[in-house]
């Protein structure tokens, strides 16, 4: 029996990467925007929050006394706002 090695080029289309545009001032944009975002998440801090997510609402408050009720160290948010119980500004059910 006698056995062929199969000798497989490798182009761009069979490896892993973003597809080629053809026109090239568009395929270098398109590399040096993923660049530019790679470098950017590397050189992010893992307790970084993603850019979409949403941030906690800002205190009403300053201080461990509300001023309104006179409540010491409680939360620095009104829990139930338009008859809903919210945590860090997200609405539940109960």
């Amino acid at each position: 029996m006698i056995r062929r090695s199969i000798h497989r080029t490798y182009t761009s289309l069979n490896r892993p990467g973003p597809l080629p545009l053809g026109n090239k001032k568009h395929q270098q944009e398109m590399l040096d925007l993923i660049r530019k975002k790679q470098s950017k998440d590397a050189a992010s801090d893992i307790n970084d929050i993603h850019e979409d997510a949403l941030k906690k609402p800002k205190p009403e408050f300053t201080g461990d006394v509300n001023p309104k009720t006179g409540e010491v160290n409680g939360p620095k948010n009104e829990p139930v706002k338009h008859n809903d119980w919210s945590f860090g500004g997200r609405v539940t059910d109960f």
